[in-house]
């Protein structure tokens, strides 16, 4: 997630528009995805898309806004107050996974969570 981030910032950073670097992102990378799970499936994976087809197009939506409201925090903020907010998710889709879905908080996922948090008190301490 670190070299994600400084990737992105810097990224964003240097590209004219934050929408323009969001657009260049999605277009490089968008395509990769479905090509590896048609060349995994094959020809059954349309069937198996109909029915999930509007609920994975809605879920594209909703990644490509959130992470554009990253990139434009990124342009426009500190990035490493930004890097420490955005890497609380993981540990907020740690709680939703925990407690409405009732999986498990092992002892590994306490130490990811640790882990996590320990870095975000980092770049927390280390921003101007």
């Amino acid at each position: 997630m670190a070299g994600h981030t400084v990737l992105d910032g810097t990224g964003v950073h240097r590209s004219q528009t934050v929408i323009g670097y969001i657009a260049w992102l999605f277009l490089c990378q968008g395509p990769v995805l479905p090509l590896l799970a048609l060349a995994r499936r094959g020809r059954p994976l349309f069937a198996q898309l109909k029915p999930v087809c509007g609920i994975g197009l809605a879920g594209g939506a909703i990644s490509l806004l959130a992470h554009g409201l990253v990139m434009w925090a990124q342009a426009h903020g500190d990035l490493t107050t930004v890097a420490a907010l955005r890497e609380t998710g993981i540990l907020i889709a740690a709680l939703i996974a925990t407690l409405p879905f009732r999986e498990r908080f092992g002892r590994l996922r306490l130490i990811a969570g640790a882990v996590v948090l320990a870095g975000i008190t980092v770049l927390e301490l280390a921003s101007p």
